[in-house]
């Protein structure tokens, strides 16, 4: 299993829509998973929940679910994110939750060679009912965000977003000093 440092995964993390017919194996499935459930819950909520889909069928249906989730067709793996809101306890904060969880599973993808693509769920209701109807979702878990994943077709690259005029120094009236 390839593995790269930290910071290389968080600065060469793309968004990737062309995927190698190669599958993601059980171990690092696993490794996902785990990297899911080590993300921080505000309140130590243990709300989240993810539906592993590997069937081609169901990674065929998911393009009809989400405007952006047309590479599927190509992906061997999606992770669907939900949170379930009648767990306790309970917190308002289950969205940001499912986003710590989400982006833990993007970087580990990376560091481990495999692409992902986030395609947001929440909080456009039309697309929460498609995919609750679409993956019998009971009415008390909702989903949060879908993650494509897949050995990429495409190469990973540093892309340097970072802009000091969007930093703010101690308030919103003080830049942010420049190096």
């Amino acid at each position: 299993m390839e593995s790269t440092d930290t910071l290389t995964a968080i600065f060469t993390r793309r968004s990737i829509r062309r995927f190698a017919a190669r599958p993601v194996g059980k171990a690092e499935q696993n490794v996902l998973l785990k990297a899911a459930f080590a993300a921080p819950a505000a309140e130590n909520a243990r709300t989240r929940r993810i539906i592993a889909v590997t069937e081609r069928e169901h990674l065929d249906r998911l393009p009809a679910l989400h405007p952006s989730a047309g590479p599927a067709r190509e992906a061997p793996l999606a992770l669907l994110v939900c949170c379930d809101t009648s767990s306790s306890p309970q917190t308002v904060f289950w969205p940001q939750d499912c986003a710590a969880a989400a982006e833990n599973v993007m970087l580990a993808a990376r560091g481990m060679g495999i692409g992902s693509l986030w395609c947001g769920i929440h909080p456009v209701e039309e697309r929460e009912a498609a995919f609750m109807k679409a993956f019998a979702l009971p009415g008390m878990v909702r989903p949060v965000c879908l993650i494509l994943l897949g050995y990429p077709l495409q190469d990973f690259f540093e892309e340097n977003r970072y802009d000091p005029h969007f930093v703010r120094a101690n308030l919103w009236t003080c830049a942010m000093p420049e190096e």
